[in-house]
């Protein structure tokens, strides 16, 4: 085919689209008995469908909605942490001196009493010298009682002259004499008594042991680790949280903890103790907690989920979580007054339970829509039901649908019949 054929087909075509556009634009396609019927109809609507509020075309009516009153409830803020479990009270029992284990008084993971025996020493040499001690304090009062009487008869003979003083004060210097011995042999009897108490380890308070590093007859130095001691009953549970709630911290707060060893229950503690130090590299303020441990599910060393109960209002306004629409960093529920939707910007707080703590912008007993909110639009009127009625749902307004292409409309393939038949 030739260039100049070519070139007069692409203006007829351009020629014959043009003249569809305009005739389309303008209306004129109405009086055209084939096409009339679907291009007179507004868009979106058939031939032979009804206009008017009942049908498809037709304005949508006020949706259906269901609304809630406004109401104050029970807020807990609350702030997660996690923490690490340790003993109310925690040792290692280790040996205080030399010596051979002669007795093993407890049995690995048992429960003792404060003052109950976990380890003695042999003491042998020990009572030895407490006997030694003893017989030579007895020996020493049986010369002081031998010393007292003579001094006694010195004195009468004295007073009836037939004694000396130099006599008198001899006697004299050796009862003291007497009398610092005797206090020596007891002094000595002490401590060979508390030298032998070191060859005993007693529980410091009540708790359960660990296992031991030790033997029956084994030598042992001073240091060596014999078991643990744990007080159990009660745990500390030390976590972490942001410096900036240090104005809001007390002791007496509760604590609610979770392990993952015993999912679905929950530990409650309260705050013992804040470190007065801030951590510079965390900024962190350091916190513990004290919780009751009658049945010890709670181990040292475990790892916890913790929730700090920071503050409780009673009386705080909040609203379904359905009935909050999020827009980028706003808050928006949708009032309705006489059937009317406002829309208003709200500020929210805690979220509990499927409520929505309302710090800002809605006041109790305003009424709210909670369903329905994404077929409402400020100033609309609608339909309102309270919540969980079982209304039925409304129809989706007009401006809402989606809208069908012209393509669906087959205009395109009428206006090109129309076309070929003129051709003909």
């Amino acid at each position: 085919m030739r260039v100049s054929g070519q070139l007069a087909v692409i203006a007829m075509l351009g020629a014959a689209g043009f003249g569809g556009w305009y005739a389309y634009k303008g209306g004129h396609l109405a009086n055209l008995p084939v096409i009339g019927a679907y291009v007179s109809q507004p868009a979106g609507q058939q031939a032979g469908a009804p206009r008017g509020p009942g049908g498809r075309g037709g304005p949508a009516g006020p949706a259906t909605v269901e609304v809630d009153a406004v109401k104050t409830g029970r807020i807990v803020e609350i702030r997660e942490a996690v923490g690490t479990v340790r003993a109310y009270e925690s040792i290692m029992v280790t040996a205080k001196v030399a010596g051979i284990i002669g007795e093993i008084g407890f049995e690995e993971g048992q429960k003792v009493k404060a003052g109950d025996t976990l380890v003695q020493f042999d003491a042998a040499e020990r009572r030895a010298a407490i006997e030694q001690a003893a017989a030579e304090a007895s020996r020493a009062s049986a010369l002081r009682n031998e010393i007292a009487i003579k001094l006694d008869r010195a004195q009468s003979l004295r007073r009836t002259g037939a004694g000396t003083e130099a006599q008198v004060d001899d006697l004299t210097a050796q009862m003291k004499s007497l009398e610092g011995s005797i206090a020596s042999a007891q002094a000595q009897r002490k401590a060979a008594e508390a030298r032998l108490e070191e060859l005993t380890i007693r529980a410091p308070f009540a708790g359960r042991v660990g296992t031991r590093s030790v033997s029956l007859g084994a030598y042992v130095a001073p240091g060596t680790r014999i078991t643990s001691l744990d007080d159990l009953s009660k745990v500390r549970l030390d976590f972490a949280v942001p410096e900036n709630l240090l104005g809001r911290l007390k002791p007496g707060q509760t604590v609610n903890a979770m392990s993952a060893a015993y999912r679905g229950r929950t530990f409650k503690g309260t705050v013992a103790t804040i470190d007065p130090r801030v951590d510079q590299t965390t900024r962190t303020a350091r916190l513990t907690a004290e919780f009751d441990n009658q049945d010890e599910a709670l181990k040292p060393g475990m790892f916890l989920s913790v929730s700090l109960e920071v503050s409780t209002k009673d009386d705080a306004v909040v609203v379904p979580e359905e009935a909050v629409v999020s827009e980028g960093l706003r808050h928006v529920v949708y009032p309705v007054k006489d059937n009317k939707v406002e829309r208003r910007v709200i500020t929210i707080g805690q979220r509990q339970g499927g409520k929505v703590e309302v710090m800002d912008g809605l006041k109790a007993g305003e009424t709210i829509v909670v369903l329905g909110v994404q077929r409402v639009r400020p100033g609309a009127e609608v339909i309102a039901r309270p919540v969980g009625s079982g209304a039925p749902a409304a129809p989706v307004p007009a401006a809402n649908r989606e809208q069908p292409s012209r393509s669906s409309l087959n205009v395109p393939q009428a206006i090109g019949s129309a076309q070929a038949a003129e051709r003909k």
